[in-house]
């Protein structure tokens, strides 16, 4: 397994470098999406988002408690890709300089512009989410189908890749890890609808809009 860069569509991001003090994680837009697995009528249109901040939960003094949000799908049928269906759950998400949101750098705002990270070799690391995130410390990125428990490393980035709905999208911050030993998020991606329509999303094909 490894990192995959996803495609560009637009100018990159222009980010601050401006340091400011870390915002908690967890203050989502409560606009958007809805705490838990999705239920109800978005069971089996819109995509559950887990985000597990894993060592980044309590670095500095700063609390980081594992996500799991609905992100509806406002257009059933329309197809939507990973970092719309962040966006759609109210999650905050923040790409870096040279690819913009080609390659996500905070969800959250962790890990903030000042917090130290205490990569191997360089343990007061702080991410300027200017170039690509190092590969020991950086947002792993995963899917299932909901039908299953387990979790799949995916092999596109979140800007190129589809979602499937009434799956599930995850998110787990890799410290001081290897290919082989990136942490998957600490949440069972099941979800009872899928699993009682015995239906497999997983091979359907989809063309983003």
């Amino acid at each position: 397994m490894k990192r995959v860069l996803s495609l560009l569509s637009g100018t990159a991001l222009v980010l601050g470098l401006i340091a400011v003090a870390p915002a908690p994680a967890g203050a989502v837009d409560p606009t958007k999406g809805y705490n838990g697995i999705c239920t109800g009528a978005d069971a089996l249109t819109g995509v559950t988002v887990v985000i597990d901040f894993q060592e980044l939960n309590g670095n500095g003094g700063v609390a980081a408690p594992t996500i799991t949000r609905c992100s509806p799908n406002a257009s059933p049928g329309t197809a939507r890709t990973g970092i719309k269906a962040l966006q759609d759950a109210g999650i905050g998400v923040t790409g870096v300089a040279q690819w913009g949101l080609g390659f996500v750098c905070r969800l959250e705002n962790r890990p903030s512009a000042i917090e130290s990270i205490p990569r191997a070799g360089n343990p007061t690391y702080k991410e300027a989410c200017v170039v690509t995130p190092p590969a020991n410390a950086y947002w792993s990125y995963w899917h299932a189908t909901g039908a299953g428990t387990t979790w799949t490393y995916s092999s596109f980035g979140a800007l190129n890749r589809t979602v499937v709905p009434g799956g599930f999208e995850g998110w787990s911050f890799s410290l001081n890890r290897t290919a082989s030993t990136n942490p998957v998020p600490r949440v069972t991606p099941r979800n009872p609808a899928v699993s009682a329509q015995g239906t497999v999303y997983a091979t359907a094909q989809f063309t983003v809009q």
